[in-house]
Parts: C-alpha cells; structure tokens; sequence
C-alpha cells in the first residue's frame, strides 16, 4: 500500500510542459483554459447543491447528486492537467481519470433507470393545460368556499335569532361552535373565539369534569339528556336554574363525532314558581291556621257551653241535694228516736193486743228496726257521693278563662277522673282499668284551670281508647289495664304532670305528629285531630309551658306536662 502512494506522487517522468516546449504562449494557454474549467465545473455542483437544500420536493435528487459528482471528478482532472505541467504526477491523474470514469459509469447507469420516470414528465403544454385546469379547480373551489361561507353566515344568523344557548362539541368535548347568546354568557366576542376551548376554559371551570362525564356518557350510550334542570351559581352570587338539551351527533355512516347541546335560562321562571309555591304554602298555612282557629273556637265554644251546661246542671242539682243532705242528719236522729221509743214501749208494754200483734207481725218490727238506720246511711252516703260529684262537675267546668287562677292541680285531675269514672269499671267484656296515683307535694299553681282540665280530659281520654284497644285483643287480655298519674315538683318554678299507661304504644312516625292539627289515627266519626293540638297549644301558649310524648311500641306511652307555678314571672323573663 505504501509502494502504491509512493508510486501515485512519483515524479519519475518527463513534465507534459515539455510536450508544449515551454512555449510560454501554449503554456499559459493551456492553464488558462483549464483553470477556467476546473472553476465552472466546481461551480455546478455547488448550484446544484443549493438547488436540492432549497427544493427537498424534487424527485430526481440522486441523479443531481451523480451529476454533482461526476462534474467535480471532470474538474478534478482538468486540475491535474495544469499539474502535470510541471509535476509528472502522471499517476495520480490516471487514478483521477479512472475515479471520473467510475462515477460517469455510474451516472449513466442511474440516468438511463430514470429515461422512464423523465419521459413521463408532463410536456409544457400538458403543464399549461394542467394549470389552467388547476386555475378553475381553484376557482370553483373559491365559489364554494364563497357559497360556503354564505352558508355559515346564513345559519350563524339563523342560531343567533333562537332565545336558547346553541352549542356543538366534536367526540373529545372541544367545542367547535356556538350562536351569539352562548358566546355573550362566557364573555366571548365572537363566536368562533369558542373554537377549540373546551369547559376547564368556561366561566363553570368548577364544574367542567361533571360535565365532561356527562358528554361521553351520552356519547357511549347514544342516549340523549333532554330537558334536565341544572341550578348554578352566578360570579356576583345569585342564583341561576337553566334548562339543558343534549343530542348525540352521528356522521353518515353512523359513528358518533360529537354532540349538539342547547340551554335556556329560566331562572325567572323558577323564581316565579318559587314565589308561586311560597305563595300557596302561605295561604295553605293561613287556611290551615284559619281552619284551626275556627276549630279551636267551636271546640272552645263547645267546652264552654259544656261548662256552662255543667255548672247550671251541677247548681240546680246542688240545691236539693244540699236540703236532701242536711235532713238526712235529722232523719237519721228521729228515725233513731222513734225506734228508742218503740223499744221502751215494748219493754213498758210486753203484752201487746192481739191487733198490735199481728201489726208488729205484718210489718216485721225487728227487721225493720234493725234496717231502717242501715237505709237512712246508705241515703246519706248517697247524697254525700251526687255532693262530691257536683263539686267536681263544678271544678272541671270551671268559667274562669279569662284570667289565671290559683287552683290545686290534684284538684282538677280528681275532678276530670270523677267525670271519667264510667269509662274506668269494667264489664262481662273487660276488666276494670287501674287508676295508679303517686301525688307529690304540690303548691297552689296560677292557670287557666278550666283549659288545663281540657288538657287532662284529652289525655285521659287517648289513654282509655288505648287500653280498651289491648283489653279486647284476646293475646294480651291477661294484662291488667294501669294508668299512673304522677306528680312532682321539678324546681322553684315549675311542676311535672306525668300521665303513663300500659297500652299499645305509638309507633315513631305517629308520635312525630301528634301535636299536628287534625291529625289523627281514630277511625272517621271517632276523632277530630284536635285534642291533642288544642292540648299542646294550651299548654306551651297559653301556659308557657312544655307538652312531650315519650312513647315505644309495646311498651306504653307517657305524656310529660311541665307548667311553671308562676307563668306571669316566666312571661317577663
């Protein structure tokens, strides 16, 4: 290899000056000639290259990049000419010559593979025509696009005239469109701003993930949400309700390429409707409260007349049970009287006539005398119970309602148990109903005692119902009927009336509206629904006070009335 190198730059042989005989015309001319060669054949390549930089699109690169080659290689060799006329390099120009000869072998090679390709290429007026046909294509394609865009116009304007928010979204809920309104809501100004933004953009960026999933939920099912009621929250706080319509879009061939939503604001119309319900509940509630007063009044007017009924029953039967009751005494003692001297007869007299004999016979002397004292005690027992029971009509129908009073609590519940004493005995059906009291110490306490003997009257009354209910369900008949009346001081001013039985209890959803206006679970004709909302007003209103019910299935129910003694000092704190 190194004998090769040596041998390319040997300068063993004659300079081809000689050739010229140094004749510096011929010389020079030879150089000139050739470096002017050398030079333009350098040249072409370089164009050549700038050519392919510039125009990467062009299809014959590689044939350039030969011809590029094969020029430089021409170039070459005319270099070495001017060389070798003064170094006999003869060598290295032959290597030259072959290294030309290789890259043009190789370049015609390449040119004739492309002679095909080259003859395809359009003629100029085949270029021509195909411009011209270029020029209408484009032409007719700029009237379409014109024709278009009258088109977008047009339907841009028909969108824009609809009330509602129009909007479309492609398959990746990107919008891509929407009418004037929508974009004045998210403060675009111009519709096709919208272009590309998607909800994380929009003035609802908080809720743009639900949203989001709400778009390829509709899109995966195919499934379109119409009419659905969304309520949002504007920037400056108020509220805004607005109808929502989204529709799936299908392309030709079926598949789904996005979604068409529309939405109105109908906030005016919810808050219409709101005032309209608040409306109808105010005057549900004024007829309710109407329906109730006027209840309250009929059933106060009832009490009333009833009272009055009672106290004009209970004073004319007061009267001559009074004058019966103060004569029993003195019958009582003549009846005694006679009897003693009907004895000293007997004893002053042992031989009566055959007439009083039979007279003392007929009328059996000793059985009556031992039985008339017994029939005088029981008439005075008597006459006391129909005194007792008047005096208790007279407390339970007290008139004093128009201003508090103080009265014995124990007093009036007696009185209201004296009333209900019939409803308390037993008969071949059932047994008696046990009346259980644990009266505690209790002062003298200001109140409406008319109203509070409603009050235990309504109570009373619930609690007999419930224990009739269980004495004639045949599983529990074996259960003694019991009603505890409990009374307690709670603190310095105020008393617990606690009345308790062991009847069926009330389940949770009843007892959560006892207190509720005509509400009831007494079959029709047998309950109104009032005594227990008149009770409970009664108590917590007109009292100042505090009605509860502590009630489980099966386990009894306990009512709690806690009143103050002094309800005035309550009233001023």
């Amino acid at each position: 290899m190194l004998r090769l190198l040596q041998s390319l730059f040997s300068e063993s042989f004659v300079p081809h000056g000689h050739c010229y005989l140094w004749k510096p015309e011929l010389v020079w001319l030879n150089v000139i000639s050739d470096a002017v060669i050398f030079l333009a054949y350098f040249s072409i390549p370089l164009q050549l290259l700038y050519i392919i930089k510039k125009r990467k699109d062009l299809p014959f690169n590689c044939i350039i990049l030969l011809f590029g080659s094969f020029i430089v290689a021409c170039g070459t060799g005319h270099l070495m000419d001017v060389w070798t006329l003064w170094h006999p390099t003869y060598w290295l120009s032959s290597f030259v010559k072959l290294s030309t000869a290789i890259i043009s072998i190789g370049t015609t090679i390449a040119l004739f593979t492309l002679i095909p390709q080259i003859l395809k290429l359009p003629s100029p007026t085949q270029l021509a025509a195909a411009n011209a046909k270029l020029k209408a294509e484009i032409q007719e394609r700029r009237e379409v696009e014109s024709e278009l865009q009258q088109s977008q116009q047009m339907f841009q304007l028909v969108i824009d005239t609809f009330p509602q928010r129009i909007f479309w979204k492609n398959r990746f809920s990107q919008y891509l469109g929407c009418n004037k309104q929508f974009a004045q809501d998210v403060s675009l100004q111009f519709t096709h701003n919208i272009v590309g933004r998607d909800d994380f953009a929009l003035p609802w960026k908080d809720s743009a993930q639900q949203y989001q999933m709400n778009d390829q939920e509709i899109m995966a099912t195919r499934i379109p949400k119409l009419n659905v009621e969304e309520y949002r929250i504007k920037d400056d706080g108020s509220p805004n309700w607005i109808r929502v319509n989204m529709i799936p879009l299908e392309d030709e061939v079926g598949e789904v390429i996005g979604l068409l939503g529309s939405y109105e604001d109908i906030t005016e119309y919810k808050l219409a409707e709101i005032e309209l319900r608040q409306a109808k509940e105010t005057a549900e509630m004024a007829l309710a409260n109407f329906q109730k007063a006027q209840n309250q009044l009929i059933q106060s007017e009832k009490m009333s007349s009833l009272g009055q009924l009672v106290a004009g029953v209970a004073h004319e039967i007061n009267n001559p049970v009074n004058f019966i009751y103060g004569n029993l005494n003195h019958i009582k003692i003549y009846t005694q009287e006679l009897l003693d001297l009907v004895h000293l007869y007997q004893q002053n007299f042992p031989e009566p006539t055959q007439v009083l004999r039979d007279r003392i016979e007929e009328v059996d002397l000793e059985f009556l005398s031992v039985d008339l004292p017994k029939v005088v005690s029981s008439m005075q027992i008597g006459a006391d119970r129909i005194r007792q029971i008047v005096l208790s009509l007279r407390n339970f129908s007290r008139l004093d309602q128009a201003e508090m009073k103080s009265v014995d609590i124990h007093e009036g519940i007696d009185s209201t148990l004296l009333i209900l004493q019939h409803r308390l005995k037993g008969d071949s059906d059932r047994p008696d109903i046990q009346i259980v009291k644990e009266y505690g110490n209790l002062p003298v306490v200001e109140c409406y005692a008319g109203q509070l003997n409603q009050v235990f009257m309504n109570i009373l009354s619930n609690a007999l119902d419930a224990l009739e209910e269980i004495q004639t369900d045949n599983q529990r008949s074996q259960l003694a009927a019991t009603i505890w009346l409990q009374t307690k001081r709670v603190d310095a001013n105020s008393i617990l009336i606690s009345i308790k039985d062991n009847g069926p209890g009330i389940p949770e959803h009843v007892r959560s509206r006892l207190f509720d206006p005509f509400f009831t679970t007494k079959p029709v004709g047998k309950g109104t629904g009032l005594g227990l909302s008149i009770s409970y007003q009664i108590i917590v209103e007109r009292h100042r006070g505090s009605l509860s019910c502590i009630s489980e299935p099966g386990k009894g129910t306990e009512f709690q009335i806690q009143i103050p003694i002094h309800p005035q000092v309550v009233a001023k704190r």
